[in-house]
């Protein structure tokens, strides 16, 4: 079945689906809002930029929950001393009204990568609804704004992946590199005595 018959018989179904996926695998996906605007693009008619932009962003948000729980799983790997720190991380976030929110708002809208947000935001178990609704909210006006102007978007999803791939995959590597070191810094010393430290990695309970 060709593309464009795909697209007009699954319609924002269709695209509902594909962003999930792509919200869903943690590495070397393009962006969400990229995506939305090249299909915007190639077939004209089908869609419209507001209704892109709501199934874009609700299908975004329930993509970065399921990684965020992924990311809570990871939890069973770390020492007792590094979970305690990064609850201490999380518990510092939730102390100020709406830090939550605003946090998520500022990721969504940024060029920063979401996944490895998620997934940081599942190891501090810091899965609330104004989490949530923060990076809905911001994922809303990036997709609404990116699929409204559209025009300087006007490349083939083939082109995307193989053009964009090299710079996906970079962001991806700081990205993971930054998750990481978030899990080894000591946030309890650093909350508390304003002092920088390390936790060594271990494995396991200790």
């Amino acid at each position: 079945m060709p593309l464009e018959s795909l697209f007009a018989a699954l319609g924002y179904w269709g695209i509902l689906a594909l962003v999930f996926i792509i919200n869903v695998i943690p590495a070397l996906m393009p962006p969400t809002w990229a995506v939305l605007s090249l299909l915007y693009v190639q077939f004209p008619g089908y869609f419209s930029p507001l209704p892109l932009a709501l199934v874009g962003c609700t299908a975004s948000t329930l993509g970065r929950i399921v990684l965020s729980y992924l990311g809570t799983a990871g939890r069973r790997i770390m020492s007792e001393t590094r979970r305690e720190s990064l609850d201490d991380l999380r518990v510092k976030i939730a102390s100020r009204r709406g830090g939550g929110f605003l946090l998520s708002f500022a990721v969504a809208l940024s060029p920063l990568p979401s996944n490895v947000y998620f997934l940081a935001v599942g190891v501090m178990k810091y899965q609330v609804a104004e989490v949530f609704a923060g990076f809905l909210l911001g994922r809303f006006l990036l997709y609404w704004l990116a699929v409204s102007l559209t025009s300087v978007a006007a490349r083939s999803l083939e082109e995307l992946f193989s053009n964009e791939l090299l710079a996906v995959a970079i962001i991806d590597i700081i990205g993971i590199a930054s998750a990481i070191l978030l899990t080894l810094i000591d946030w309890h010393k650093l909350i508390e005595e304003r002092r920088l430290a390390i936790i060594k990695p271990r494995l396991g309970r200790h």
